[in-house]
This record gives C-alpha cells, structure tokens and sequence, in this order.
C-alpha cells in the first residue's frame, strides 16, 4: 500500500511539472531520434556500398589513377575518371582465364548533373532486375545491339526525377554540372528503356552505348582540334595525330574507356591481376572490396563521431534533468515532510525522486527510438531517392544500442544521486529553517 502511494505520488509529482517533464523527455527523444537517424542512414551507406564491391572484385583504369577514385568514379558516379586506356586492356581480360567476364566503361557525360556511362549489352545484363519500361523493338537482352547507338536506358530515380520516359530524347554535356569544359553535344539520346529500381547507385546513371561514346568523342575531339589550330595555332601536332587516326578508319576517341570492371573466379585470381595491372605501367587495378572496406572504416569513423556527440548531447540532457529535479526538491520539501509524518520511511521517500528521474530517462528513450524509426520509414522515399540506398527503417545499429545502454547507465546513475540526496536530507531541518 506504502509503495502504491509513492507510485501515485511520483505520477501527481509529473503532472503538476508537465511543462518541465515534457521539455526533458522531448530533449532525450530528440536527441535519440538523432542517434537512430545517424544509425539506419549510415548502415544503408555501408551496405549499398558493399553490394557494389561483391559485384564486380577487380577495377582496372588508367594508370596513376587511386584506388578511392577508380571504385567512386566507376562505381558510384560521385568522382571523375583519372582517364581513360585502350579498349584493348579489356579484350584481353576477356581472354584471361582467371576471369569470368568483364565490363569496359566510358563516362565523361552528364545530363542534368547525372552522370552518362558508356557500357556494352552485357553490364546492363548484369545489374538489370527487369525494366519498368522499354521500347518493344528493342531487344531486352541485347539492347545495345545493331544500329542502337543512339539508345540510353536510364535508372529508374533519374528517371523519375526528371521525368523520362520511353522514346524521350536528350542532348548530354561534356563534363559534369559546373565544369569549366562543359558544352552541350549535338548527339541526340533516346531513351529506350528505363530500369527498375536497383537501390544504388545506378538508380541515378543514364547508360548508353560504349560506340556512342566514341563516335561523340570522336568528332568532338576533332572539331575542337581543328577550332584551336585555327583560333591558337599550337595544336599542330595533335592535329596530325587526329588526321593519322582518320587513315586507319578511326576517331581519335575510338577505342578509349575509362575503366573495364572484372569478375574473377576467386579471390587469388583477384590479387594477382590487381599486382599485374598495377605494375606493367599503363595500368592501374584495385581490389574493390578491400578499398570499400577502407572507405567503411573512414565513414564508421564519421558515426561514431557523430554518435560521440550525441552521447555528449545525451549526457548534458540527463545533467539538465537530475538538476531540475534537485531544484523541484526545495519546492517539495513539506510534501515529502507530510509523507514522513504519515509514517512513510526516509527510503521509500526518497525512492520516489528516483523513480520520477528514472521514469523520465526510459520514456525519453522509449519515445525517441520509436519516434526515430517511425520518422525515417515517413521520410525512406526521399532519403532513398536523395541518396541512392536501400534504407531498412525499423534496423537497430551499434550506435543506437550503445546509446540506449549508456543512458539507461547515466539516468540510474544520476537518479541514485538524486535518491541519496534526500534520503540524507532531514527534511524537518529544512522545513524548520524557513
């Protein structure tokens, strides 16, 4: 019965402080909702990233290229290429018995900021899961094929961004948003066919035909050669170049890719044609997983910053509770004297400011991390769609944990304090000093 008052007394105690019990809770819920944000977000980063590294083990480019700027220029359409290497380096990959196919690839196009990649039939093969939609006279498995040069599949959240569809045309510009060398080209792109979603990166890339794009950057590189000998008079020789290419019935950009991304039938295959292609000096090669392991490190560096602070944020909130309920005490004094004088003992009464500390930390938990994941599964569409990540709401990651622990550790902790503060305190004493 004693213990059912106290109960009672601590939920009168809350409602006649709501404002104060509110702005604490509200506090600890926000800044946990923060934590679960900083969780889920970063989670889904690593794991696009790492379903990326898996398909495809070895990139091979130019050489002198780093291996952060191979995997984020090729895979994930966030960098420039370093440059380009002959078409040549990928036949003879093809060739190669330690590999089970390869995937040449050219970009230095854009439309609208979204990065335009040359490829062949067989890579939209390998990432496709189907189409949304597609030209019915094409070809879906070899769509690239025949007189399709002019033929651009797009991911499905550029296409819904800008709103394309099947048989829309485009013009892309050389570079990317905000080059200095940026120009439209008189290339006319139709779209034929739109991909379903692939939760990636590729979700936000147009892809074209690897001839696309040295036919465009074939006739580009010559009128803007001819342009500057006329305008500058000292390209003379790369003009020379150019014309000795049109002898042998190519553009100057034929047979250029900026990468060719390998699957290899084991991980030792892997590591010795990354040591071949990194040594013979025209070419550089990186094992993809190990440098997606390496950019994981430096982002769990990032979260546990950011949940480091958070922490911090968390901590501070508590301090800011423990001392609004000490300063509650003087208020209170002749409440918990009465209750003294009701026979309630020195324990069960200070049990009670315990309980009130202890109650507020759980519900400021509770309510954070529920309405932490209920807000990112409202806001997964956008997110999803703004960073290209299959974000999985409802999943409860490392950092999130940590902070439920270490807070439930401080809030007892503090409440204790706050316990034994009254528990010592003779409250007669005090009333009688006013």
């Amino acid at each position: 019965m004693k213990y059912i008052f106290i109960l009672k007394a601590v939920i009168h105690s809350i409602k006649h402080r709501k404002f104060s019990v509110f702005t604490s809770i509200f506090a600890i819920s926000a800044a946990f909702a923060f934590l679960a944000v900083i969780g889920c977000v970063s989670f889904g980063l690593a794991a696009t990233a790492v379903n990326s590294s898996l398909a495809f083990p070895l990139i091979v480019g130019p050489a002198g290229a780093s291996d952060t700027t191979l995997v984020m220029s090729t895979l994930f359409n966030t960098d420039k290429p370093a440059g380009t290497i002959d078409y040549e380096f990928a036949e003879k990959l093809e060739k190669d018995e330690r590999v089970s196919a390869v995937f040449p690839v050219a970009r230095s196009d854009s439309y609208q900021g979204v990065p335009i990649t040359g490829v062949e039939s067989a890579y939209i093969n390998e990432i496709s899961q189907g189409f949304w939609d597609i030209d019915p006279m094409i070809d879906a498995k070899d769509i690239f094929g025949g007189k399709n040069s002019d033929c651009a599949v797009v991911g499905a959240k550029a296409a819904m961004r800008y709103d394309m569809s099947v048989w829309d045309t485009f013009f892309g510009s050389h570079g990317t948003v905000g080059d200095e060398d940026a120009h439209v080209h008189d290339f006319k792109y139709k779209v034929c066919a739109i991909l379903k979603p692939l939760n990636g990166p590729e979700d936000f890339a147009i892809f074209t035909n690897l001839k696309s794009v040295w036919e465009i950057h074939g006739h580009g590189h010559h009128h803007e050669a001819e342009d500057e000998e006329h305008d500058h008079g000292h390209h003379e020789a790369e003009h020379e170049e150019h014309e000795h290419h049109h002898e042998h019935g190519k553009e100057s950009a034929d047979g250029k890719i900026t990468a060719v991304l390998v699957k290899t039938k084991n991980p030792v295959y892997t590591a010795a044609l990354e040591r071949e292609y990194s040594e013979n000096g025209f070419t550089s090669a990186t094992d993809t997983g190990r440098t997606v392991r390496k950019l994981m490190s430096y982002m769990n560096k990032a979260e546990d910053a950011a949940g480091f602070f958070s922490y911090g944020t968390l901590f501070l909130v508590l301090i800011m509770v423990f001392v609004t309920i000490l300063t509650s005490i003087n208020e209170r004094k002749r409440e918990m004297a009465l209750m003294r004088t009701l026979g309630i003992g020195k324990l069960p009464v200070s049990l009670m400011i315990f309980l009130e500390l202890f109650l507020i930390s759980v519900s400021g938990i509770a309510l954070g991390t529920f309405g932490g994941h209920v807000l990112l599964a409202f806001c997964k569409p956008a997110i999803d769609f703004e960073l290209g990540i299959n974000l999985e709401p409802f999943f409860f990651t490392k950092v999130e944990i940590r902070g439920i622990f270490w807070t439930l550790v401080a809030g007892i902790v503090l409440s204790f304090a706050a316990m034994m503060k009254i528990y010592r305190m003779n409250l007669m004493e005090e009333i009688s000093k006013e």
